[in-house]
Formats: structure tokens, sequence, C-alpha cells
């Protein structure tokens, strides 16, 4: 017997990032205000009773082999759980590697969430927050999703009051950036003063979805090493002022800049105005979830 599903694998934006000194264990602390948007890939999953191994394919710009997260993500369910699985994925891209919005996370986080279903929950949620913390920073975020605030190098998440579908436009200059180098350059940079305040007055205006609120508390420490190793980084931010953005952030580590918008209306302007800015631009909205849950496919 085969059984098969079909997850949504989000990409998310960073509204606030605040990064620390590197810790011991080579990674920083961070506190980071996380949320889902509605561009993304999608992860098929079918598991055959009695089949043994994990086989990939992959369309898109993304590895097909043991490299993938979503292979890892496969491996590191089988043994959390000491199952033996055949397993087949079927990645589809939508959103760029190496571009500061999560998208290898948020795979890795369908295919956990997936065969977690398929098993009948054999994994409590701690084992499977835990699990996906072993995988990277970013993928127990995606098993929650929506508006949360990630702490410790990003593995700790709490969900926060949901913000409304606010409207957001993405646009990447065409590149990937290393996040390792990103907080390499960070170092050699020095860091910044966050917010005295934190990201409290942010969070206060994201549930209550006042873009206009929300635009002037944007914060990425990051940004500046971003921008200096990447000048069409700086040319977005730019543009996006120039166009009238509400607000206009990288995300993570970039090189994906983020547009707030006070409606759909604006929105579309702001698509319009960045196409000709950069050559990979999507229009969208805030996400109230992760990754999807499993559906019958």
């Amino acid at each position: 017997m085969r059984s098969k599903v079909v997850m949504q694998a989000p990409a998310k934006i960073n509204l606030y990032l605040e990064v620390g000194p590197r810790r011991q264990d080579g990674f920083h602390a961070v506190r980071t205000v996380l949320q889902t948007v509605d561009l993304c890939d999608m992860v098929e999953v079918e598991v055959a009773d009695g089949g043994e191994g994990i086989t990939m394919a992959v369309v898109g710009e993304a590895p097909a082999g043991e490299d993938n997260l979503c292979h890892r993500a496969a491996s590191a369910f089988m043994e959390a759980t000491r199952q033996r699985l055949g397993v087949e994925i079927r990645l589809t891209k939508f959103i760029p590697p190496a571009a500061g919005l999560g998208g290898g996370s948020a795979d890795a986080a369908a295919v956990l969430r997936a065969l977690n279903f398929f098993s009948g929950e054999a994994l409590s949620r701690g084992d499977l927050l835990r699990t996906a913390a072993s995988l990277g920073s970013d993928v127990p975020f995606f098993l929650v999703g929506g508006t949360a605030l990630g702490e410790g190098r990003g593995e700790r998440i709490t969900p926060l009051t949901q913000a409304p579908p606010l409207a957001v436009v993405l646009a990447n200059p065409g590149m990937g950036l290393s996040t390792s180098e990103v907080y390499a350059r960070f170092d050699s940079l020095g860091e910044g003063e966050p917010p005295q305040q934190g990201p409290a007055e942010l969070i206060e205006g994201l549930a209550r979805g006042d873009a206009a609120r929300i635009a002037p508390l944007l914060y990425n420490a990051l940004q500046p090493a971003a921008c200096d190793m990447s000048p069409q980084v700086a040319a977005l931010l730019d543009e996006a002022s120039r166009a009238g953005a509400a607000g206009a952030l990288v995300s993570g580590s970039g090189p994906t800049v983020f547009l707030l918008a006070a409606d759909d209306y604006e929105a579309e302007g702001l698509e319009k105005r960045m196409r000709e800015a950069a050559p990979l631009v999507w229009r969208t909205n805030f996400r109230s979830a992760g990754v999807s849950p499993p559906q019958d496919a």
C-alpha cells in the first residue's frame, strides 16, 4: 500500500533580527520576529509499506541527493522513530536558494510533518521540534508558521498573535548569499546597536495589522553586512525607498528585500516598480500557517 501527501512549504521573512556575538558553538544568539508568506515550494511525499530507502526528484534549482534538506529530514525522522520506510520525495522549487527566505528549511519541515502524519504522530510535538532543530535553525519555525518569535540560534519558537494578511512584495537580485559568509562579514564589521525597546513595539503593531506603524520598527542587524557584500542589495533598498514603500528590509541574511505595502493596490504598484530593478519579484501576503497540514493526494 502506498500513501501520498502534497505539502505547501512557505517562505519566511524576518521582520526583526537582532544578532549577538558568536557563541562557543559557532552560532550567534539571535532574537527574531518571523513571518511566513504565501510564496511556497510544493513537496510531495509518498511512503510505501514494506519499502526502504529514500529517493528524490527535484524540479527547479536544488540538489536532488543526500545534500538536500528534504533527504536529510527523512533520514532524521527514521532515526528518531527507529522506523524503516520507503520514502519518495518530489520537490518543486519556487523559492530561490540562498535567498534569506528559508526555502530549504521549509521543505525539510514539510517532509517531517508528512512523515509524522503517516506514522500516526510517532513523534510528539517536542520531539518533532527537536528533530527539526537538528536540521537547521529555521526548520522548527516552519512547523509553527504564522507570526512567531525565534530565540537561541533561532530554533526556540514562541507563537505570537497572528498578524493580518498584510501585502508584501519580495525582490531578489537573481543571486544568492551564503548565510555563513554574511555572518562572518557581520562579525568583521562589528555589532550594531539594536533598538532599545527590542521587538516589543513591532509585535504590538503586527497584532493590530498597522503597516504604517510597523514600517519604522523593522530591523535587521545583518542588513549592513549583506549590503557590504552585495551592491545589488543596497540598490534594491534604495529603489524601494524611491518607490515609496511603507517599509523595506533585507530578509535574514539576504539578498531578498521585502517591501511592506498599506494595501493590495499599493503592493501592485510596488511590484511593477521593483520589476524594473530586480529579475525576481513576487507580490504576496502574510500567511497564518507554516507547512500545510497533510492532505490525501
